[in-house]
């Protein structure tokens, strides 16, 4: 089990993660192999893992290059808060990393270019008493080495051999000395992206490494229970567009700004009854919302403001949505069945708001991850996705009002579903509770 006190990087907001030592992180990257260089998702590998670590607090980073590489592991695709110092050398074992070692003024975590790190295992390994190295829980290497060392264990680089990390990693767990860190103590949950997914560390050095990290980060990026269009139908076109963009100069923010400006379009056209236009744009909105966080995940540039600029427009663009379509309905008629409808469907999706937060407060998990039967409805849940597939299936039968009934038949399934689960996962907790004294 992981330390109670220690911190894992859940999700990718910059923060500044504690140290064994209280000193800042010195990080040492040996990017001397050849595939240092490769691109996945529009960085480099060298470039990916100094974003990861300079979003865990690191500023002080050395990067290990050859030669005739120097110009290019100088350049950056994306601008940091920290300026890396590149040095020449045909390997990182040496006297220059000997001296950053012993000049540092904490420890030294030295990571290879050429491999994808898993953030929540780095942040592990950021948290360690040094001299520790990073290993499976059978005790076996990583594929590539993440390794703790500081001024007082410097001599323990002796037994670092030339070759990949995995050779490495097996000459340092050799000495007796050397704390293991298992990877696989790690909580596999990733609370914001309702998923679980193991982390890992991959080398990546040929065409099967390469696809096997280029998975990896889409497991990394991609939400875990959802609806089922968010869920089976556009992923794959998201990701198409989302790898796009990740090869452009396109940010996370400006497709977001994109979507604010396909709301404010689609919400006078369902008020004027031009229904077929409406969900034309968002059947678009609907793929291009789920590209902005991916984007944003997969190339490291997940903030905060980010997160509150895409769930806030949702939050408001959906009501927004139910009360053009309702009025258009109405036509005018404020006691029609179409008005009511409208008047249930607001009532008891704010409600359904409001129990979402209940389940992260109480439980600390999202509404749909409890049970088998919460994951099911989750993926019936009474949104946009649900609401345009509704609206579509009505439309083709040529009865629109139909989808407004629909959806707020739904929406009170689904609250009056949230109160049950709400009280038998409380009672289930007291249960425990009392048990347990």
């Amino acid at each position: 089990m992981t330390d109670p006190s220690i911190v894992i990087p859940d999700n990718g907001y910059p923060q500044v993660l504690p140290t064994a030592s209280g000193e800042p992180m010195t990080i040492v990257i040996d990017a001397t192999a050849e595939s240092s260089f490769q691109r996945l998702w529009g960085l480099t590998l060298i470039e990916r893992t100094v974003r990861l670590v300079e979003r865990l607090g690191a500023r002080s980073i050395h990067i290990f290059v050859r030669a005739a590489d120097e110009d290019r592991a100088r350049r950056r695709k994306l601008s940091g808060p920290s300026a890396p110092i590149v040095h020449t050398a045909e390997t990182v074992v040496g006297e220059e990393l000997d001296r950053l070692i012993g000049e540092a003024p904490g420890a030294v975590l030295l990571l290879e270019g050429h491999a994808v790190y898993d953030r929540r295992f780095v942040g592990l390994m950021w948290q360690q008493c040094a001299p520790s190295v990073g290993v499976r829980n059978d005790n076996q290497p990583l594929e590539a080495l993440a390794l703790l060392v500081n001024a007082g264990s410097v001599s323990i680089l002796g037994n670092l051999a030339d070759g990949n990390g995995n050779e490495r990693a097996s000459a340092i767990l050799a000495s007796s000395s050397v704390r293991k860190v298992e990877m696989e103590s790690l909580d596999h949950r990733i609370a914001h992206l309702r998923k679980s997914v193991a982390p890992d560390v991959i080398r990546v050095d040929d065409k099967t490494s390469r696809k096997r990290a280029d998975d990896y980060l889409k497991s990394l990026s991609g939400k875990g229970i959802n609806d089922l269009v968010g869920e089976f139908i556009h992923p794959p076109i998201e990701f198409f567009l989302t790898r796009l963009a990740a090869r452009s100069p396109v940010t996370p923010d400006q497709i977001s700004y994109l979507i604010i400006i396909l709301s404010i379009a689609a919400i006078p056209l369902f008020a004027l009854g031009r229904l077929w236009e409406g969900i034309a744009i968002n059947l678009v909105r609907g793929v291009v919302d789920g590209v902005d966080g991916k984007l944003a995940r997969l190339t490291l540039r997940e903030s905060e403001g980010g997160n509150v600029l895409d769930h806030g427009t949702d939050t408001a663009y959906l009501p927004l949505l139910f009360a053009a379509f309702g009025y258009y309905l109405a036509n005018g008629d404020w006691l029609s069945s179409a008005a009511i409808s409208s008047y249930l469907l607001h009532f008891f999706y704010w409600h359904n708001r409001m129990f979402t937060s209940w389940y992260r407060n109480f439980f600390d998990e999202a509404d749909g991850e409890f049970r088998a039967s919460d994951r099911i409805v989750r993926r019936f849940h009474p949104k946009r996705n649900i609401f345009i597939l509704m609206l579509i299936i009505a439309m083709a039968a040529g009865r629109p009002e139909l989808a407004l009934y629909g959806i707020t038949g739904l929406t009170m399934f689904m609250h009056f579903f949230r109160i049950t689960r709400v009280d038998q996962e409380g009672r289930r907790l007291k249960r425990e509770r009392d048990s347990a004294r």
